[in-house]
């Protein structure tokens, strides 16, 4: 038997796969192949799930029986009655004639079918079903491996690969073998009673490949202005030579490149300094695993060709490199630790620097500037008007230059010359070294003698002055100046929306009207509030205003991840009833501008991107920013190709590995006010990642403030406008999967519920239904006890997954509550896999040792994060006011059980503010439960409701209402 978890793994990261991968191959420059690559995985991953009508039936009490012979496979299926409804519905029961055949020495009646019949049959068996007790061992086996490659095409869990003939070569796909627990469950599907591995290997790739090709096939209109679709989307042929290269072993090349990272050993480009003004580049080999330092001459064959693949990769950054040693001069390391470095370590490569090296000042030059007095009014105007009006900085500034020896030194250009005469090389300068490279030196030494004559308009004058630089100088200036700039940066003090339904904090307000003097002076800008502030509803009351005021024609853009949708359907609905809010999602999608929110993803932005560039938007919003963190990604150039008069950016993680990802978010808002990704890079990520330089990491900081705000729910001034408990509504949306699952329970709770003859039957048929139901709405694998264990199994545990990342992010921890200790379980092992750590679950069947042990352990210990806690379990006696963030899975139709929960954190010693989040899935039951909860609970808060006994007492009818899908 295939045990449940073979269907348990995380989805594929296809950003990080292609992350190395260049735009194209060598021999075909200017092309779209990665751009092509990009489309494919994002179509699956979006529309995938939505091609298949799910009509076959589960066949009962029947045999499929495969053998491969003279490489193919021959199938029968026996008996055959219960197939012949499957024929008749194809309409190809007339192409199939039944027969006797010896099976093992036994004379069976059936049919013979193509292995690509027995795809078609089960690429529509639903999934979600529960197969009946009759189904035979052989059938049970098949139908687990067939969804098992469904589910490695909907997890994105492939990747292209080439398969060379003798003069023809083709694109194919095979399953992605680096994701280990992928691995893990791949190997148990190879240990079967049926097949032998290699005939179960060829019917998992055979299937893997029939499920891609057909469904591109089905999407066919999407690629026909891509050049290199030809090769992917269609499996076929092509001729390997192509201008004296071999094109085959060329995309093979260039596949390659989506493995970088993932190595276990790497190259170390290991730099030695042999004197001031000459260093030797050697390569050697890491082991990651032993974290040992290898010589290239101790490796295998295996090794020696890996190292090899990613040592033809960084020649593209180091273009010299022709041999396991190169000699540098100084602009070469200087290059190196300036612009190479970041791309290697991007690729999972090391560099080591010479001791000293890390901590080398580079030269700059300093404008010391004074405003002019009469030309003080000149730049208030410049400030105020369009982006169109310029001044030149010597019309406004009267300014000497200098020279700036690291952070809080600067000497004359006469004292630098002596200083760099006769000199190329690392030099010792009071308490740290100067790198003094005679190329730049030159550069450095002209711009000190030529006056600058910068022209600039009010976004790059206000940039130079908050940043304190131009261009290749730092920027200093004086007290007059500095007040233009703080009055200019001032909030507007403008009163609320008039159609707010809703009741801002103080801070809110403060944020809202940030928002507002941005977006109105011609500034895009990013909000990024810790989460549970309230950045939606900030964004709503912006909207809300704009409309008040004729300022938005057109509707407001607002794209989010899938699973904060369901929120910012409900508080548009909740906060501002009076606009008309339309939601672009859907495999059956259509799209209006008859409206004044249009609300979808990133996914279907990025495959309806033409539809979307239709429109100069007036208002474009992103959620969770840190989407377009990478600026390669066809994600993030998709959202700064749309056009907009104002951008906001909302994210609670502005910053999560590199500064780069600072950039990009600006580089939408306010496109080209932090320079180029290089400029930047030199300016800022370079001084302040690799050489620690803390001066240049405050004027990054001052130059974004206005247009980013941050508090932290740990602020002073956060703290005392918040209630010491902010509960949060959290609204998921059931997967296809899950609403097939739930309306297929109901119908079938409702014939059990109608045949029961009333009394305490009927009472505890409707229970069922309730837990089933409640099931469902957790995770299929609740109610099922088998299938795909995963998080994107669920939209619950979706949301799960997201809030916990933003919630470690931050340093907190967590305490997630459910009702049921098999769904503790099962959340066990999904954020185990999600988090890479053990989470603590606190449950009933812990004895009191046990369980005192763990919550000292979760007070006492850093890096335990997340606590589980079934609800039974957790609801008495316990301390747990570590935690901040309290989570409800599956509510509780008890408001006093829920809040005698969420008490383990808010209690005396709690010196934090307590984040609730009540999980509700949206269009069932228990959105409409929760109704009624809240409904009674205004009318008396200390009321108990006995949820679960007063359904049990309503009519067929009014229970089918209450569950039925909205």
């Amino acid at each position: 038997m295939i045990v449940a978890d073979t269907l348990s793994f995380k989805k594929n990261d296809i950003e990080k796969l292609l992350l190395n991968l260049d735009q194209n191959p060598y021999t075909q420059k200017n092309k779209d192949f990665r751009y092509t690559l990009s489309l494919i995985y994002e179509l699956i991953e979006e529309e995938f799930c939505d091609t298949y009508d799910n009509k076959s039936q589960i066949l009962r009490a029947t045999d499929i029986i495969l053998k491969a012979k003279d490489n193919h496979a021959e199938i029968f299926v026996t008996p055959p009655y219960n197939f012949e409804y499957y024929l008749k519905s194809k309409g190809s029961l007339y192409k199939l004639k039944a027969g006797y055949k010896n099976i093992d020495n036994e004379n069976k009646y059936g049919y013979d079918i193509s292995l690509d019949m027995l795809f078609e049959y089960f690429t529509g068996v639903d999934e979600s079903q529960e197969l009946p007790e009759d189904v035979t061992e052989n059938y049970r086996f098949y139908f687990n491996l067939f969804q098992f490659v469904k589910k490695t095409v909907e997890k994105l869990n492939f990747i292209p690969s080439i398969k060379f003939k003798k003069e023809t070569f083709s694109v194919i796909w095979e399953p992605y073998f680096k994701n280990k627990d992928y691995l893990k469950c791949y190997q148990s599907m190879l240990e079967n009673d049926f097949l032998d591995r290699e005939t179960t290997t060829k019917i998992i790739e055979g299937y893997l490949n029939y499920l891609i090709f057909n469904f591109l096939n089905v999407k066919h209109y999407k690629f026909k202005d891509l050049k290199a679709a030809i090769y992917f989307t269609k499996n076929i042929s092509h001729k390997r030579a192509f201008k004296g290269e071999d094109l085959g072993l060329d995309i093979q090349s260039w596949l390659d490149e989506m493995s970088l990272g993932t190595y276990d050993i790497i190259p170390v480009f290991n730099i030695e300094k042999l004197n001031d003004e000459k260093f030797l580049m050697r390569i050697l080999a890491k082991d990651k695993l032993k974290n040992e330092i290898i010589d290239l001459d101790s490796l295998d064959e295996m090794q020696k060709t890996l190292i090899e693949k990613q040592i033809n990769w960084a020649t593209k950054y180091i273009e010299d490199l022709d041999d396991v040693t190169l000699e540098l001069d100084l602009s070469g390391v200087y290059k190196l630790i300036t612009q190479i470095t970041y791309y290697l370590a991007q690729a999972g490569m090391e560099v080591n620097l010479p001791e000293g090296m890390d901590n080398v000042i580079i030269p700059r030059a300093s404008i010391n500037a004074k405003i002019k007095q009469k030309r003080l009014d000149d730049v208030r105007e410049l400030l105020q008007g369009g982006t169109g009006s310029t001044l030149s900085l010597d019309e406004i500034m009267d300014f000497s230059i200098e020279v700036a020896l690291g952070e809080n030194e600067k000497i004359s250009a006469e004292e630098f010359q002596k200083l760099a005469k006769d000199t190329n090389g690392l030099i010792k300068y009071k308490d740290k070294y100067i790198l003094i490279d005679r190329d730049e030196t030159q550069k450095l030494l002209e711009r000190l003698k030529k006056k600058p004559d910068f022209v600039m308009n009010k976004m790059q004058l206000l940039h130079h002055a908050l940043s304190g630089k131009i261009d290749e100088y730092d920027f200093d200036y004086d007290e007059a100046f500095a007040r233009i700039i703080s009055d200019f940066t001032r909030v507007e003090d403008i009163s609320l929306p008039k159609n707010l339904t809703g009741t801002l904090r103080p801070y809110q307000e403060i944020g809202f009207r940030w928002l507002y003097t941005n977006v109105t002076k011609g500034f895009g800008c990013a909000i990024a509030d810790d989460m549970g502030l309230g950045k939606t509803i900030q964004v709503i009351s912006l909207i809300l205003k704009l409309k008040e005021e004729n300022k938005l024609k057109k509707p407001v853009l607002v794209v989010c991840p899938t699973t904060l949708m369901g929120n910012w359907e409900r508080e548009l609905e909740t906060f501002a009833p009076s606009l008309k809010t339309f939601i672009y999602h859907g495999f059956d999608r259509a799209f209006n501008i008859d409206c004044d929110v249009i609300l979808t993803t990133y996914a279907i932005l990025r495959i309806d991107l033409e539809e979307f560039k239709k429109y100069n938007w007036d208002l474009f919003v992103i959620d969770e920013a840190q989407n377009i963190k990478n600026p390669s990604t066809s994600q993030t150039q998709a959202v700064k190709t749309l056009k907009a008069q104002m951008k906001i950016a909302m994210t609670g993680t502005p910053v999560e590995n590199r500064l780069s990802e600072l950039w990009s978010i600006f580089d939408f808002i306010n496109k080209g006010y932090l320079g180029s990704i290089s400029d930047f890079s030199k300016n800022y990520s370079v001084p302040i990642e690799r050489f620690k330089e803390t001066t240049r990491a405050q004027k990054l900081k001052k130059a974004i403030s206005p247009f980013m705000l941050r508090r932290l729910k740990t602020d002073k001034s956060i703290i005392s406008d918040l209630p010491d408990k902010v509960v949060l509504d959290e609204f998921c949306y059931l997967t296809k999967a899950q609403a097939a699952l739930y309306e297929r329970v109901l119908n079938q709770s409702m014939n059990d519920i109608a045949n029961s003859g009333g009394g305490i039957n009927r009472r505890g048929a409707i229970f069922k239904l309730i837990t089933s139901l409640k099931q469902v709405c957790n995770h299929p694998y609740h109610y099922l006890k088998h299938g795909d264990m995963s998080q994107g199994a669920s939209g619950k545990t979706q949301k799960l997954v997201s809030i916990l990342h933003n919630i470690i992010s931050n340093d907190e921890k967590a305490l997630v509550f459910t009702q049921y200790k098999e769904m503790g379980s099962i959340l066990e092992k999904i954020l185990a896999d999600e988090f890479n750590c053990d989470p603590l679950f606190f449950h009933g069947s812990l004895n009191v040792k046990q369980r005192e042990q763990m919550i000292k352990e979760f007070s006492d210990d850093l890096s335990k994060k997340i606590m589980i806690l079934s609800l039974k379990a957790g609801g008495l006696g316990l301390n747990l006011t570590s935690a901040s963030n309290v989570i409800h899975y599956d509510l509780w139709w008890n408001p006093a059980v829920e809040d005698q929960a969420t008490d383990r954190t808010y209690r005396i010693g709690q010196d934090k503010n307590v984040m609730v989040h009540r999980f509700i899935t949206l269009s069932t039951f228990e959105e409409k439960i929760d109704k009624i909860i809240k409904d009674k609970r205004e009318l008396a808060d200390a009321a108990v409701f006995a949820g679960e006994k007063i359904i049990t007492e309503l009519s067929d009818d009014e229970i089918y209402e209450i569950f039925s899908l909205a």
